[in-house]
This record gives structure tokens, C-alpha cells and sequence, in this order.
């Protein structure tokens, strides 16, 4: 299908489209309004004095003096707009409804899952650019590492000479359905790919990368088994030329294998006939029978997170045609992402590493179990819902590594302290707090750890602020401190 064959098949029809403050909702209607379509309803549950704000928020990818002229050319734009207390007015008469990806997380969109039952047609940014891309899509999911994984990937391709894309799941990249004009068949482009944006998608990708799966977002699902098939979504519409990337070391994902045209595995503790694993101080791609081999030394923090990503990365970069010299020169130049387990300082001997996107347990306990030092974690947040036991896999990874305390914030502070017995706990409170807190407790040769193992939204916006926010503390104590040291 091209944009052409979208175009005409809607054409005419009502189309409705959830969400224009945010990017996925604005994104859409551009796309359609550029190829003649102009009978849309946009449906916004904010006043309308409040949408540039809301669009500025959520359009981080632009310049900030392009999202004032961005929101202005949408509010000009010759379609009907449905404000607040006339949010989801008409809808009943809708042909078409695209929706962003999290559109069922609110109360107020029950209507809509009752058209979606009686078979009103649903779509999505995501499914539009499966529908309309003339290049191969290289899919990455997976409970963490997904988008690390998915740069490392692009990036390696870049540095092999070849045209490819990258969109991640984040408000800060460009949307995909923008690069729909530039493709070509030869080109690939690199998606990270969310659990709500693969719900019921009907598209696979043609390299589906599953990094792990761990127990996330059941809020979302209801049980973990679901979530599972959300992942599962991935492969589910793969044709007999597709490929599959899969973590051997995982057994959610190890047994995806089965049902994949061409599965390949990735492992740090086994040996794959065909796939991606450590063997003495290398990791070893080996596809058709052809082996490749990348020096664990090119990896500037080789944690054990990290050499499972750079295996996937390698592996699935390998099967799109990158070549093992520029795997070795990205991994090298790699220093970490943001919110990603990256050293946002170090100063008298002590190393901060920002892990704010840590926001679920197993996230929290594979940076833990990275940890080659004597370090000080700063844990907590929100979680709904939650347990003692929620938290056994950080107690797990705490166990066998070399923490010193812990530091806890938010919400979720009595719960963790009945996960984290036998361990020196502070409960700090807030996180400006917690970073004295944890710098006074740290010594030269150790660390300081944001990993908190739980969402942000009971003192911050989201991760990203939570992390910045980090950032910035550690950014002023460093700074005092020389201060002081040279005065």
C-alpha cells in the first residue's frame, strides 16, 4: 500500500482523529490534510485555551520558536475542532478514528472502545506508516534496552555508509510518518516500538528485535501473561522472509523462537548456532555461517545490560548489512543515553550515573546487577498498586552486589523498605534530599545510582524530569564543592 492507496481508501469518509495537542494526533492530521483529505474532526479534552501549552509540551522534536507556528498552522487548518466539554461530540458517526497509543488509559475515551466493538475502523500513526513505508522496518521492543538498542542500530548502519532512519518512542524525535516522502526500498528505518503501540497493530516489522521481557505496564494489560502477547504482537504478522532478533537468555522471548520464519538468538551465557554471544573476551555474531567477532574492550562500560544490548544491536545491525568495523566504531564512541544508566559526573572520586528510565524493577535490577563498584542507589517513586514482593527483583540484584545504602524517595518508600531488609535504608523523601543524602554517604571509587525501579509521576511530570532534575542537583553539589575546595 502506498500514501497515494491510503489516501484514496479514505477519501470522502469521516475521519476522527483523538488527540491533536499531542504528537501522534497532530502528526496524523497533517499527514492526511497533505494528501487532500480535509473531512476531519479533531477531538481535544482541553480547553482550547490551554492546547499551546499542551502542544508545546508534547512537541519537543521542533525548535521551540517552530511549536508556536506549528500549533498556529494546525488551529488554521480547515477541519472541525471538539473542545473540552464537547470532547468525543459526533464520534458515533465517525468512518475512521486514529488514535494515539495510549488512548485507553483515559475514562473518558469509553465511548470509543465501544464503537471499536461494534466495528468501527481504528487506526493509528503507527499503523499508517506500516501501511505507507516503502522501506524494510527494523522493529525494536522488549521491556528494556529497547531504545538503546534501536540507536545502536541506526547508528551502526549510518557509520556502514548506508541511508537509514530512526524514530523512537519518545516526544523528542521526529514522528515517523514524517519521513514517509523520503524512504526509498532501499533504505531501512530503525523504529523503538512501545507495548501500546503494538497493540492490535496488524503489521510486523521485517527485523522484529525483542530485547527481554520482564513483568511492566500491567496497569495496562491486567496480568503479565497479556503484556507478554502484546510483545508477542511483534512477530505475529511476519512473512517467510522476515527475521527475528530474540534474547536466548530470556524464556519469554527464547520461546517466541518456534514461530518465527527466521529467528535468530542472542545470549551472554551460551553459544548460538546461529545468532550473537560472548565467547573469552569477544562477543561472536555468527549469521549463515559466517562469524564476526567485536572485542568486549570496545565497550566503554561493559556492565551486563550493556553487553546484552550491544549483542542484540550487533546482531540485528549485522542482518540489516552493517559492517563489524563500524560496530566496533559506534560501540566505542558510545558513552550512554539520557535516562539511560549514563555518568552525568564524576568528581572526588565519585561516580553519578542517571538511570531514570529505570521505571519498572527488572529495569531497576539490571543496572544494580551492572554495578562494578561500591555504589549508594537512590530508589523509589510511583507504582501503583504495589508490593513488597513487586520489589524482589532489586532485592535480588542487591544481594549479590557491592551497595553500600539505599536511598529512597516518593510513594513507594514503605514498600521498599519491607523489600530491602537487612540493608542500610534512608528514607529521604524527595530526591533533592535523597542526592545529599546519597553524596554524604559516598566515598572516592564508589557511586551514586538513580535507579529507582518505579515510575515518577507522584513528584514529577515524567522520567525525563526526573532525571534532569537529578542531573542538575549533582551538577550544583559538584559545583559548590569546588567552590568551597578553591576558595
Amino acid at each position: 500500500m502506498t500514501t497515494r492507496d491510503v489516501m484514496d481508501k479514505w477519501r470522502g469518509k469521516k475521519i476522527h482523529v483523538i488527540g491533536p495537542a499531542g504528537t501522534e494526533g497532530s502528526t496524523v492530521i497533517e499527514f492526511l490534510l497533505a494528501g487532500g483529505l480535509a473531512t476531519i474532526t479533531a477531538h481535544e479534552f482541553r480547553q482550547r485555551e490551554d492546547f499551546e501549552v499542551e502542544f508545546a509540551r508534547t512537541h519537543q522534536w521542533l525548535a521551540p520558536d517552530a511549536r508556536g507556528a506549528a500549533a498556529a498552522r494546525l488551529l488554521s487548518a480547515p477541519i472541525t475542532f471538539r473542545w473540552a466539554e464537547r470532547y468525543l461530540e459526533g464520534i458515533e458517526r465517525a468512518e475512521v478514528i486514529i488514535v494515539p497509543q495510549a488512548w485507553f488509559r483515559h475514562r473518558a475515551n469509553a465511548p470509543l472502545r465501544a464503537l471499536r466493538e461494534r466495528g468501527i475502523p481504528f487506526s493509528s500513526m503507527t499503523q499508517l506508516f506500516f501501511e505507507v513505508s516503502p522501506a524494510p522496518i527494523i522493529g525494536v521492543t522488549g521491556t528494556n534496552g529497547k531504545f538503546t538498542v534501536a540507536y545502536l542500530i541506526h547508528q551502526m548502519l549510518l557509520a556502514s555508509g548506508l541511508r537509514a532512519y530512526f524514530s523512537g518512542n519518545d516526544r523528542t524525535h521526529v514522528p515517523m510518518l514524517y519521513y514517509a516522502g523520503d524512504l526509498t526500498p532501499q533504505d531501512s528505518l530503525v523504529l523503538e516500538l512501545s507495548n501500546r503501540q503494538l497493540i492490535d497493530l496488524p503489521y510486523s516489522p521485517h527485523l522484529a528485535v525483542i530485547t527481554n521481557i520482564a513483568p511492566h505496564h500491567l496497569d495496562d494489560h491486567g496480568t503479565f501473561e497479556a503484556y507478554v502477547e502484546v510483545k508477542r504482537g511483534i512477530l505475529r504478522h511476519q512473512r517467510a522472509d522476515d527475521m527475528a532478533v530474540l534474547n536466548a537468555d530470556n524464556p519469554h522471548t527464547a520461546g517466541m523462537a518456534s514461530a518465527c520464519p527466521h529467528p535468530y538468538l542472542f545470549s551472554r551465557h551460551r553459544e548460538q548456532q546461529e545468532g550473537a554471544f560472548v565467547r573469552s573476551e569477544a562477543m561472536v555474531i555468527r549469521t549463515n555461517r559466517v562469524e564476526r567477532t567485536i572485542p568486549l574492550r570496545a565497550l566503554s562500560v561493559p556492565s551486563a545490560h550493556g553487553v546484552e544490548n550491544a549483542l542484540a544491536a550487533c546482531l540485528a545491525a549485522s542482518l540489516a548489512g552493517a559492517s563489524a568495523s563500524a560496530m566496533v566504531e559506534v560501540l566505542s564512541a558510545f558513552r550512554g543515553l539520557p535516562y539511560r544508566f549514563r555518568i552525568v559526573a564524576e568528581s572526588a572520586g565519585i561516580r553519578y550515573i542517571e538511570d531514570s528510565l529505570a521505571t519498572n524493577p527488572a529495569a531497576a535490577a539490571a543496572a544494580i546487577a551492572s554495578m562494578d563498584r561500591p555504589f549508594v542507589l537512590i530508589a523509589g517513586g510511583a507504582r501503583p498498586g504495589a508490593t513488597a514482593e513487586d520489589f524482589t527483583p532489586m532485592q535480588a540484584a542487591l544481594s549479590r552486589a557491592p551497595v553500600k545504602a539505599v536511598v529512597l524517595i516518593g510513594a513507594t518508600t514503605p514498600q521498599l523498605q519491607r523489600a530491602f531488609t537487612g540493608l542500610s535504608i534512608v528514607a529521604a523523601g524527595t530526591l533533592d534530599r535523597a542526592v545529599a543524602e546519597a553524596h554524604r554517604l559516598a566515598r572516592a571509587g564508589e557511586a551514586v545510582l538513580l535507579s529507582p525501579g518505579c515510575e515518577s509521576f507522584d513528584q514529577f511530570a515524567d522520567y525525563r524530569a526526573r532525571g534532569d532534575r537529578f542531573a542538575d542537583l549533582v551538577r550544583a553539589l559538584i559545583g559548590d564543592i569546588t567552590q568551597t575546595s578553591t576558595a
